[in-house]
C-alpha cells in the first residue's frame, strides 16, 4: 500500500528542512486539513449551485408544459 501523503511529505519537508519529525508532521497535516477543508468548499458550493440550476430547470420545464410551478413537484 502507498505511503499515506501527510507521511510522505512530512518526511520529504524533514529533508529539505532542518524541522525535526513532530514539527514537520504538525506542519504538513495543517496544511493538508486546510485543502481538504477548502475542497469540501469547493464542493458545497458546487451543489448548492447545481440544486439552483436543477430547480430552475425544472421550473422552466413546468412553464412550457403549462403547469403552474407551484403545484407541480
Amino acid at each position: 500500500m502507498d505511503e499515506h501523503p501527510v507521511i510522505r511529505f512530512t518526511n520529504e519537508l524533514m529533508v529539505v528542512s532542518e524541522l525535526d519529525q513532530r514539527a514537520a508532521g504538525a506542519f504538513v497535516r495543517s496544511v493538508y486539513q486546510e485543502g481538504a477543508r477548502e475542497g469540501e468548499q469547493r464542493v458545497i458550493v458546487e451543489l448548492h449551485r447545481r440544486d439552483r440550476r436543477i430547480a430552475e430547470l425544472e421550473a422552466e420545464l413546468a412553464r412550457l408544459r403549462g403547469e403552474d410551478a407551484e403545484t407541480s413537484g
